[in-house]
């Protein structure tokens, strides 16, 4: 299931032609069983349909709204932790040296990993190598911190201590906000429902015609595909804004290394 749903389009696709073949069926099974010659069981179905697509949209309605809050979450953080990683350069020049020349050059290599972390996609190599390499870096940053409080102990440092320690807890956000998705079982939901409300629209048609067919399942697919999307940063039309990582690091190489 979680293989479908990273890669939303897809997704859309396969839904679409799936409600077609059950908009004809249900098109069929109604002409098999002569329904619409029998208005008392017609005008049932008609009210079981209307029910149904009444269901989809609320289920369609209540998971977009569960998606959207997700997304601006992560894109939110994304900001966060790039002026996070600003604030902590900027205050690396109160360290002592050689502490402060190697951390300033530990942070320009943290927003590499943390662009390649957001940028990793379904890769999962990628992905893992990503996160290894900034946990790496987060614990040389922190050996550096921990040399300098040794010998000064001053509030100057450990404002830039407090500031470290937040660079790292938002990597920790980020991670967290990308793996907090919409639960499958709400996704598996909605396609089960679309597919017998789709159904019960077929078992009302009173003939076929091509725009019907396509119509209804080609709507009910591209919000579902929508939803997946904004659920899904790594993969997808919709992407996580990476410019102000990529910002921060076009200033920080503008910048003379000391």
């Amino acid at each position: 299931m979680e293989t479908i749903l990273n890669h939303p389009w897809v997704l859309g696709l396969t839904l679409a032609i799936i409600l077609a073949l059950a908009l004809e069926l249900g098109h069929r099974v109604a002409v098999y069983t002569s329904l619409h010659k029998d208005q008392d069981r017609k005008d049932q179905m008609a009210t079981i349909r209307d029910g149904l697509f009444v269901l989809v949209s609320l289920l369609l309605g209540f998971t977009l709204a569960l998606a959207s809050p997700r997304y601006a979450e992560r894109r939110l953080l994304v900001v966060e932790e790039a002026i996070s990683i600003g604030t902590t350069y900027l205050r690396t020049s109160t360290l002592p040296s050689p502490q402060r020349e190697h951390s300033q050059l530990l942070l320009r290599e943290y927003i590499d990993a943390c662009l390649e972390f957001g940028n990793a996609g379904l890769d999962a190599d990628r992905f893992a190598k990503a996160m290894h390499h900034a946990r790496r870096i987060q614990e040389e940053l922190w050996a550096d911190a921990a040399s300098v409080i040794q010998i000064d102990r001053s509030a100057i440092t450990a404002v830039y201590i407090n500031s470290l320690n937040e660079t790292i807890d938002l990597h920790d956000k980020r991670m967290a906000a990308l793996e907090n998705r919409v639960p499958q079982s709400v996704s598996l939901l909605i396609l089960c429902i679309s597919l017998i409300a789709v159904f019960a629209r077929g078992l009302t048609l009173p003939a076929r015609f091509w725009f019907t067919l396509i119509l209804v399942p080609i709507t009910v697919a591209i919000v579902v595909a929508l939803i997946a999307d904004l659920d899904t940063p790594s993969s997808g039309l919709i992407r996580l804004d990476q410019r102000p990582l990529e910002r921060l690091k076009a200033d920080l190489n503008a910048e003379p290394t000391h």
